[in-house]
Order: C-alpha cells, then sequence, then structure tokens
C-alpha cells in the first residue's frame, strides 16, 4: 500500500523576543496509508492541532520533513503552496467554514469551479457527492436555512468533491449534537468504506474516533501510542478510553458520556 503521506522527525519549536521558546512537537514521524482514516488524539495543549496545521501546509516545521505522494511539500515555496493544498487537500473545519452568500450546491463546488472544471463535469460530481451524503434535497437552501448537520456534511461534500489525495478534518464533529456527529462520523466511515477516502481527523471526542480504523495519540508533542481498531466498534471505543485515561486530561474534554 502507498504512502498518501509520511513525516520524519517533525519539530515546531515557537519562539519570540519577549517569551521563551515553546516546543509544541518533538520529533514526530508517522505513515498515512492510501484508503486510511486515522483519528489524533491527546489532552489540551498536546500538539495535535500544530501536527494538523503543520500537515496541511498551513505553518511550517522548525525542522523534519514532510512527504506526500512521494514529494517533499515541507520545502515547497509559499507561491506553489497555496496551488498544492488546492489540488491535493480537502478541509472539513470546526465551524464549517461556508460562505453564507452562496447556495448550498454553490459551496460545495467552489473548488471545481476554481479550477475550471467543465460544467457537465461539475453537475456529475456533485449529484453523485450530495445523493451519497444525503443532502441533495437541499441543494437549492441558503447556509442559514440547513441544520448544523446539514451544513457540516455540506463542508464534507466541498472537501472531497475535487477528489484530493487527503482530507484533514479539525474537530468536525465540535459544533454538533450527539445526532448530527453521528449522522457525520458514519458519512465519513462510509467515504472511507466505499469510496477509499484517505482521512485524518483530530479529535477530542472519543465516540467521533471509534470511527476510525487507527488512532495516534499526542502528549506533550511526542507520539504516546497508536491503536487499531479490530471488529467491534464499541471494543475500540472503550480501549479509546482506557488510553485516555492513561493520558490524562480534564473529564470534560473527554466527552466520554455521548455515544
Amino acid at each position: 500500500m502507498m504512502s498518501v503521506l509520511e513525516a520524519k522527525g517533525l519539530t515546531k519549536v515557537y519562539s519570540s523576543k519577549r517569551t521563551v521558546a515553546t516546543t509544541a512537537l518533538k520529533g514526530i514521524d508517522l505513515k498515512i496509508e492510501e484508503g486510511e482514516f486515522v483519528g489524533i488524539m491527546g489532552p489540551s495543549g498536546s500538539g495535535k492541532t500544530t501536527l494538523l496545521n503543520l500537515l496541511a501546509t498551513i505553518d511550517k516545521p522548525t525542522s523534519g520533513h514532510i512527504y506526500m505522494n512521494g514529494a517533499e511539500v515541507s520545502k515547497l515555496k509559499s507561491s506553489k503552496l497555496a496551488h498544492f493544498r488546492r489540488k491535493n487537500l480537502g478541509f472539513i473545519f470546526q465551524d464549517f467554514n461556508l460562505l453564507d452568500t452562496l447556495s448550498i450546491k454553490e459551496n460545495i463546488i467552489l473548488p471545481l469551479v476554481m479550477d475550471n472544471y467543465p460544467v457537465k463535469e461539475i453537475e456529475k460530481r456533485v449529484t453523485d457527492i450530495a445523493g451519497f451524503l444525503d443532502i441533495a434535497h437541499i441543494l437549492d437552501k441558503k447556509v442559514y436555512e440547513v441544520s448544523g448537520g446539514q451544513q457540516q456534511r455540506t463542508a464534507a461534500a466541498r472537501a472531497i468533491i475535487h477528489e484530493p489525495s487527503l482530507i484533514l478534518a479539525d474537530e468536525p464533529t465540535g459544533n454538533l449534537d450527539s445526532k448530527s456527529a453521528k449522522a457525520l462520523m458514519s458519512a465519513l466511515q462510509d467515504l472511507h468504506e466505499q469510496k477509499g477516502v484517505t482521512t485524518t481527523m483530530v479529535t477530542h471526542d472519543p465516540v467521533a474516533a471509534s470511527y476510525c480504523e487507527r488512532i495516534l495519540f499526542i502528549r506533550d508533542g511526542e507520539l504516546f501510542s497508536e491503536i487499531r481498531k479490530g471488529e467491534a466498534r464499541h471494543s475500540f471505543f472503550q480501549e479509546i478510553l482506557d488510553v485516555l485515561a492513561m493520558l490524562g486530561g480534564e473529564h470534560h474534554e473527554l466527552s466520554a458520556s455521548r455515544s
């Protein structure tokens, strides 16, 4: 199986003249294989969001290397990064990041319009993905006319419509109620299983994480452990809770009551 993403020795140090340098990540090594659904978890301040920002090429590592599909992206100049990001990555954010002035359909097709795809191809893709994510009936509505769960599935559709190499999701269930969160995670799991979409997700929610097939745990900027899902999601969920308990962290952060 081919590695879509590989990080070697990723280190990130934040420093300024006024403050003591803070090391957010220390020598992280990881691989994301094609078609994998990988979760990243850890207590607040563990470095998981910093890691996601480095993988997303939004931030640059202090040292270390990031490769995508075999090419080193951590050395790309900013002039080429925007194009690389648009072609190869899809993003799902906690706060949806949809444009209120556009319809649901217009939000979804934005990446294709920006890259001048033919109208026929755009229509084919939006029909396919909207049907798959059960949002075909709201395509003509404005963002503010649909529920939070429907907005997040719209964001997921936008993230994958241009068929990127990797989807990066940052706390995608953070602003959803438990029913909407379950619907979104089921959709992401289906995309992974049925369409082979490669996804890496940062989450604090063990219920959301239990939909992944592999979880990387980070503590104090270092990889703490890794677990893989067996046959049953329920036992995987319990295993996630056990590791989070070992990691420490505030009880509300683990949100173990949601199921």
